[in-house]
């Protein structure tokens, strides 16, 4: 899992990437942060609200979030049982690189549980 991690982070956009189960928990993590636990838990915390949400409003799954703050992004894509979670730059990176970056890696993921 870590190589899957370390070739996103190796694009100039991404700065960190971690897998994140359902239950909060890091599963693997290249972060570059002391709190990669709270991140973790926020972050499938968001991802069950946003989820939640969608649903609610009958509009279908959700399949990739884009957050955009002011210094970057933050996006999550669904894994399986697992989220992985990506941080850029800045707003101007090349989203679309990044987003399929994020699918192929997904897919890697998956396979790479599914061999267990």
């Amino acid at each position: 899992m870590e190589t899957i991690l370390q070739r996103l982070t190796e694009l100039s956009e991404i700065t960190g990437a971690v897998v994140v189960g359902r239950d909060g928990l890091i599963i693997s993590g290249m972060l570059h942060s002391e709190d990669e636990d709270v991140i973790g838990a926020m972050s499938a915390a968001a991802f069950g609200s946003i989820t939640n949400y969608t649903s609610q409003i009958k509009n279908g799954e959700v399949r990739h979030i884009i957050i955009e703050t002011k210094t970057g992004t933050i996006q999550m894509e669904e894994a399986g049982d697992m989220i992985l979670v990506v941080t850029t730059r800045d707003a101007t990176s090349n989203l679309g690189r990044v987003r399929i970056e994020m699918k192929k890696a997904c897919r890697q993921l998956m396979q790479f549980v599914a061999s267990y």
